[in-house]
């Protein structure tokens, strides 16, 4: 597979808490919540967003004030869900 972004690993399984995302890694048996942006986030780690991407979304889908640029936010998102061992290293 030629991906481009972000990739999710498999065996993720994943489940709405009310204002919350829960993660579950079938492999490791950790659990990990987040929150909204969080999960809107991880539903375009699936490969084919680059971070470019990514942020043009966020930026329509959330009210970002004039000037702002929610490329760190993104970035330190997707280095969080790396660290937690969530995505396929490329």
């Amino acid at each position: 597979m030629n991906t481009r972004g972000p990739l999710r690993k498999e065996g993720i399984l994943s489940r709405k808490l009310g204002d919350e995302r829960m993660l579950y890694d079938t492999e490791k048996g950790s659990i990990h919540i987040i929150n909204a942006m969080a999960e809107f986030v991880w539903g375009m780690c699936d490969g084919c967003h680059t971070l470019d991407e990514m942020e043009k979304r966020v930026e329509e889908a959330y009210s970002v004030p004039e000037g702002a640029t929610p490329k760190i936010d993104l970035e330190n998102i997707v280095q969080s869900f790396a660290n937690m061992g969530l995505l396929i290293s490329q």
